[in-house]
């Protein structure tokens, strides 16, 4: 082949070959040549470079023998030092050549994209595998790695939940294999129209156009030499107008001396990354983060600087901190007490209102536990808070208001009204807890006063029924039997008596006999009598037997667990006011054939059921009726056990009976049995 031949060819590789094998006639030709051909490689050379640089993965490039001839500076850091020169699978931790190594594909000429692990940190990658063609026409394998192991982890998880959607998608899952091979071959044939490309450039093409970020490359007085499409939707520039504009029109904060002083800064080998204003052409102000390095484009220093829109997550920040700004001025003027507390009960918020009723400053009541501090462990009545709180801490929506008793810094016992709600994160657990409160202490004084009364008032009730119960007992009902015998005893002495006169006298001592059981009656009503000689259970025995028979009713009376238990006179006299109301509520309104009593000791409490099988009725309308038509029968109920500190719970539906749920804490006295007493 002749040197015109060669240099005719289009090629520079094939030009340099031909020109080489023709020997020292083709010197001239060959150094014009070469002259341009390494112009154009060491260019090429440094736009890859800096490309590389500002690549967000990690690169590195073997030889098919495996040898390591580059990494940059992300994959150096990645392998915890530079591997260059040694074997690409010890380096990654491995003795002999990976499994699953692709060289011998990359080497004939195929680009491999792929998803990997690496067994380095057992974390996931794209690799993109792809042949480097040396002068020499040796191959190299180039290849980029993006860490994509928490999109790996988002997509397992993300097929759990569209399991069941796969028999939806199979159809369109075959028409899109389809087309996936379809797209397949297209690619591969665009492959093969484009293999005849520079390498060097398409690699940098590819980087500069398909990033996300803005990229604007900049000489040493700001002009702007390219930008690629990110950049000019950023700043609403054309490419055309963008390019050979200063850096200073978009970033009017900086001057020309000010931008050539980081310039230097940047060429000597410093990396900034900061947040700045940019001025767009439509004249609105958006806020960008920017990060930059030093490069060379067509043999000029230049700096590559890639920035990114945080416009919105400014205006988030900025919307946020007046959003908090306002929530802390409304909490700390609010005349409410509001609290934040951990799950641990660490006080984590404490508004000024609170220091200032509580007596604690914010440096005194943050990190520490609300027990011992603001909560009592032990209230004034003995009990203890501390199950309280941990029930609530399981289960918040059970206590979305409560009234606790707390305590301020000088020990001062004082009442709030608490309203609460839990605070979740993002994964839906509850962190913390937010109480907000209103002093209550001078109302509870006045309900515990109203109590006080009415409970002196119930005593001073039962007083007087019992002094009004023995003079019925006592005198009037004796005094009839004594006039009833007197009666009987005068009647019978007198022989001859007409017979009309002797019924006379017979319907006279029935009224009288009839006028003492009315008498009787209402005195045991008044107070059972039996209370104090037979005991409590044996009179609501008796009790429940007369009121079965004279209403036709059959009772089923059960009482466990009192016989070595003493109660107060209190208790007992409302426990058998509190059966006596409920059974005559049955005899007058539920139509009931029968009642089931119990009447159970359990420490630390005293439990009553009575469920009878009647009518029913609504009960969330039976107090506004009750009002309404002054029925004050289960009422009464509720204020007999509010009074003696326990709780009540009324549970009905029509036609399906009704049940009263008593609960009354008690203090256990027991009796000492004869046997075991020391003297007998």
């Amino acid at each position: 082949m002749s040197i015109d031949a060669a240099t005719s060819s289009t090629n520079p590789w094939t030009q340099l070959q031909t020109l080489l094998r023709n020997g020292p006639e083709a010197i001239d030709i060959l150094g014009s040549t070469s002259q341009n051909l390494f112009a154009i490689l060491e260019e090429n050379d440094r736009l890859f470079n800096a490309m590389v640089d500002a690549f967000d993965g990690m690169i590195y490039i073997c030889s098919a023998d495996y040898r390591i001839e580059y990494l940059n500076d992300r994959m150096i850091d990645h392998l915890g030092g530079d591997a260059t020169g040694e074997f690409c699978y010890r380096a990654f931790g491995r003795t002999t050549v990976c499994p699953w190594c692709i060289n011998h594909r990359i080497m004939k000429g195929e680009t491999v994209r792929w998803e990997v692990v690496s067994p380095r940190d057992a974390r996931w990658y794209l690799v993109v595998n792809a042949p480097i063609r040396h002068i020499d026409g040796s191959v190299s394998k180039y290849a980029m790695m993006m860490d994509i192991h928490d999109r790996k982890l988002n997509e397992e998880e993300l097929k759990k939940h569209r399991d069941h959607l796969e028999d939806l998608i199979e159809a369109r899952t075959a028409e899109l294999t389809y087309a996936n091979a379809q797209l397949r071959l297209e690619i591969e044939e665009r492959k093969a129209i484009e293999k005849n490309l520079r390498e060097s450039e398409m690699r940098y093409r590819t980087l500069f156009d398909g990033s996300r970020d803005a990229i604007i490359i900049s000489d040493a007085n700001g002009r702007i030499m390219d930008a690629n499409d990110a950049a000019t939707q950023l700043t609403g520039y054309g490419k055309l107008d963008l390019v050979h504009k200063l850096v200073q029109d978009l970033y009017s904060v900086i001057d020309l001396n000010a931008y050539q002083r980081y310039f230097n800064r940047i060429q000597q080998g410093d990396a900034f990354d900061r947040e700045i204003a940019i001025r767009r052409k439509d004249g609105q102000t958006i806020y960008a983060e920017f990060s930059s390095k030093r490069m060379t484009l067509a043999g000029i220093p230049c700096i590559h600087t890639t920035a990114r829109d945080i416009t919105a997550r400014r205006q988030s920040e900025e919307a946020l901190r007046r959003s908090e700004a306002k929530y802390r001025e409304l909490v700390q003027n609010a005349n409410s007490l509001i609290i934040r507390f951990d799950t641990e009960g660490r006080v984590t918020f404490f508004n000024e209102y609170a220091q200032q009723f509580f007596g604690y400053n914010e440096a005194e009541i943050l990190g520490r536990s609300m027990l011992d501090t603001i909560l009592p462990t032990t209230r004034n009545d003995g009990r203890s808070i501390v199950a309280e709180i941990q029930s609530f801490m399981r289960d918040p929506d059970k206590f979305p208001t409560n009234e606790l008793e707390n305590m301020r810094r000088n020990g001062e016992r004082v009442w709030v009204t608490w309203t609460n709600r839990p605070i979740f994160n993002t994964e839906g657990n509850v962190v913390e807890f937010l109480w907000v409160g209103v002093d209550a202490t001078e109302r509870n004084q006045s309900r515990r006063q109203i109590q006080r009364l009415t409970h002196e008032l119930i005593k001073a009730q039962e007083n007087e029924r019992y002094r009004i119960a023995r003079d019925l007992h006592d005198h009037i009902a004796q005094d009839l039997s004594s006039l009833k015998i007197h009666l009987k005893t005068l009647f019978d002495t007198q022989s001859g008596m007409a017979e009309e006169s002797r019924g006379q006298m017979d319907e006279t001592v029935a009224i009288l006999q009839r006028s003492i059981s009315d008498v009787r009656n209402l005195a045991y009503d008044l107070r059972p009598p039996g209370l104090d000689q037979l005991g409590l259970v044996r009179t609501l025995f008796l009790y429940c037997e007369d009121f079965a028979q004279s209403n036709n009713l059959k009772i089923d009376f059960i009482a466990a667990g009192l016989d070595d238990l003493v109660l107060d006179e209190d208790i007992q006299i409302n426990l058998y006011r509190l059966i006596q109301e409920s059974l005559h509520n049955v005899k007058k309104h539920a139509e009931a054939r029968g009642v089931t009593i119990r009447l159970v000791a359990s420490s630390p409490n005293l439990m009553l059921r009575i469920i009878d099988d009647g009518k029913g009725f609504d009960v969330n309308g039976w107090r506004t009726k009750s009002y309404k038509e002054k029925r004050m029968g289960l009422q009464s109920m509720v204020e007999r056990v509010g009074l003696l500190g326990g709780t009540i719970d009324i549970r009905s539906r029509p036609k399906k009976g009704a049940g009263i749920f008593i609960s009354i804490p008690i203090k256990e006295q027991l009796r000492e049995r004869e046997e075991a007493h020391s003297d007998h």
